[in-house]
């Protein structure tokens, strides 16, 4: 009934329609290009999301499964073992080259605060997982970066990884029904990828209207899109339109592609019930062009000049995102504007085609006729080697610097203690600045003891946010810090005393949820987690708890008391808990620690006192009897003028979080002024 690949279609419709799925289709190779033109026009020039890479996910399953259905009744069927090394084996080559060179780029170019960043993010790009890093960062409080990262753009490549590899398995599971009970290859796998589509879609629509920022990285909602594909494949032959319907629905397809990005917000709404939309377009692009078609967009699809891009499609999506962050980096955030966005855009193009050149279109012909597996095993281990040696090599040698300077700290990085003996301000002229910008993910206080006994968390709003030092079941006295990120660092101050003294301290923190409990939280959740904390603190009844009671605002002097703080406070007195309410830092419009790691002179970055705190304590009002206002700004903001860097310890570690290392030197200041049952 089927002629061989190459030749004229039959002349009935069935036949036009089958082999419109197994020829090749150069209009498709122009739809590669068209989305990935889209993404790279839409995030150098509008910093949104166009759509297109859902295109390619869809296209990706389908040409996988295309080469499955139409062997899997054959004499030669698919092994899926071989046929997955061998889609890696196309797939990891130019994304290591890629790899590598941003990480040369960052070595050169980059804030070191950025190093250990794209260290993760390459061990996870290289094992198919930056997408689940990626969705972990998009919920959590304390991964807020101003700048996006150059490996973000491997997040498509990391789902699509995941699914290539369900996808053999599945195929395979189909391909052994059909061989030994000798059902049709389509029916098998429509009904298999069918029901994956239904899954997933539900769960994607479900997964979107509840924690759209992990969904859009989330694997599981993003199956329905390549099941999309391999439904497409299967449903070809069925789809018999006339060439004038075929026209439309191509032209349509096109058009609603090309719009989508303009219409939609698909960054705030995606991978939901609206990634229908280019997945849809994408389907009646193919359609339209089975068969042939006079009036249909397959001829412009076709053209030498969209072809050429999509044979290059790959290697420019993988390039054109750091070229982009690149750009961003080396100007401090400033838009790329339309000429800057032109230069980015054909410096990709130019590096796309080198990379195809040098790497993709070799290594895809390197002893392609070879069907050994240990091929492409070679091919995959000489890949990982090339990404592997430079990062690991990059890491220990920075991981023995970090050991080597913190050894000479505690003489060379006084912090606060330069404040109460002038003696220590002599710094030796070779000691370095604390923390290492490469160790600034540390500088969060920790405890890393889940809370247990009386603090053992029985409610679900407190899962994960109560922890405690050693030995606080048996301590004398317990202070409880609660509240936000701001309570959260200040802790280092406590810590030393409570070790000295054999106090236990517990951590009920919560990112962006502060004890004034008017105040609207970082997380719409930050009400049920402030009364189940409070709750518990009025049950166990420590000694004391600590918060931060004031908020400040960068270039604003008009610092105040967080509103509802004294309903917190009067609800401690009810439970005969001491009140040890300190005040906020002064925060900045800028990155602090940037700064200072930047600056010629530190002073360059001083900010004077009253750009952000008030004249007078406003926390003052709440002393009283069982509260005790503690107070750090002149330790903070010495002369009145808050600097980045004190005793050579960093102050900041970003535009409002203190240092853990340089709160830890605010211990003293803190014992100064803890109630008297605490000496």
């Amino acid at each position: 009934m089927r002629l061989t690949l190459g030749s004229r279609p039959l002349s009935t419709s069935v036949d036009r329609a089958d082999e419109g799925r197994w020829a090749y289709r150069p209009d498709i190779d122009g739809l590669r290009a068209v989305a990935i033109l889209l993404v790279v026009s839409y995030h150098v020039w509008f910093g949104r999301v166009s759509g297109g890479v859902d295109v390619f996910l869809m296209l990706s399953a389908f040409f996988l499964t295309r080469g499955f259905i139409r062997r899997m009744a054959g004499p030669a069927p698919v092994r899926p073992v071989t046929h997955l090394l061998g889609v890696f084996r196309r797939l990891l080559p130019a994304a290591a080259v890629t790899l590598v060179g941003i990480l040369a780029v960052v070595w050169v170019a980059y804030p070191e605060t950025s190093w250990r960043p794209v260290w993760e993010q390459t061990w996870a790009s290289l094992l198919y997982s930056q997408n689940w890093l990626l969705a972990a960062d998009a919920v959590d409080y304390y991964a807020r970066t101003e700048m996006p990262s150059p490996l973000q753009h491997f997040w498509s490549m990391s789902v699509q990884g995941q699914a290539f590899a369900l996808w053999i398995v599945l195929l395979g599971v189909c391909q052994v029904a059909v061989r030994r009970w000798g059902l049709s290859p389509d029916r098998v796998v429509g009904g298999v990828f069918g029901g994956v589509f239904a899954l997933s879609f539900v769960y994607s629509v479900i997964r979107t209207a509840t924690a759209q920022q992990a969904a859009y990285f989330d694997t599981g909602a993003r199956l329905w899109e390549f099941a999309a594909g391999s439904l497409l494949v299967v449903a070809l032959p069925h789809l018999r339109l006339a060439e004038a319907w075929r026209a439309v629905i191509g032209w349509a397809g096109l058009a609603g592609l090309l719009v989508l990005g303009m219409v939609l917000d698909v960054q705030g709404g995606f991978p939901g019930f609206l990634a229908l939309w280019p997945v849809l377009c994408a389907a009646a692009i193919v359609v339209s062009g089975t068969g042939e078609g006079r009036f249909g967009p397959t001829r412009l699809l076709a053209s030498r000049p969209l072809r050429a891009v999509g044979r290059d499609a790959y290697a420019l999506y993988l390039v054109h995102w750091p070229v982009l962050v690149t750009f961003m980096v080396a100007g401090d955030g400033a838009d790329v504007g339309l000429v800057g966005g032109l230069g980015i855009v054909v410096l990709s193009l130019l590096l796309a085609r080198a990379l195809t050149w040098a790497v993709d279109r070799p290594v895809r012909a390197w002893r392609g006729g070879d069907s050994s597996p240990l091929v492409p095993v070679a091919v995959l281990a000489a890949a990982a080697g090339v990404v592997v040696l430079p990062v690991g090599t990059w890491q220990t040698t920075t991981w023995l610097h970090e050991r080597e300077v913190e050894a000479r700290a505690q003489v060379m990085n006084p912090g606060a203690a330069v404040l109460r003996d002038t003696a220590l301000a002599e710094i030796p002229a070779d000691a370095t600045l604390l923390p290492l910008a490469t160790l600034l993910d540390d500088e969060w206080v920790q405890l890393e003891r889940e809370c247990t006994g009386d603090w053992a968390v029985l409610s679900e709003e407190l899962q994960g946010t109560c922890h405690e030092s050693p030995h606080t079941a048996r301590a004398r006295h317990t202070i409880a810090v609660v509240g936000d990120s701001h309570a959260q660092q200040i802790t280092a101050a406590l810590l030393p005393a409570a070790e000295t003294n054999g106090w236990g301290v517990v951590h009920l923190i919560k990112g962006g949820c502060s004890m004034g409990l008017d105040e609207p939280g970082m997380d719409e959740r930050c009400d049920s987690w402030r009364e189940a904390a409070i709750s518990l603190v009025e049950q166990v009844q420590p000694d004391a708890v600590l918060t931060v009671v004031t908020r400040s605002d960068a270039g604003e002097d008009d610092e105040k008391v967080r509103p509802g703080v004294e309903r917190f406070v009067d609800r401690m007195a009810a439970a005969g808990v001491d009140v040890l309410a300190v005040r906020d830092n002064p925060r900045f419009a800028f990155d602090m620690f940037a700064c200072v790691v930047d600056a010629v002179d530190p002073l360059d970055c001083a900010v004077p006192r009253s750009a952000s705190l008030a004249d007078s304590n406003p926390a003052d009002a709440l002393a009283g009897p069982g509260v005790s206002v503690l107070d750090f700004t002149p330790w903070i903001c010495p002369d009145d003028l808050c600097v980045g860097v004190i005793g050579n310890v960093a102050v900041y570690h970003d535009d409002n979080h203190l240092t853990r290392l340089y709160a830890r030197t605010l211990a003293p200041t803190l014992a100064e002024q803890l109630p008297a049952q605490f000496g």
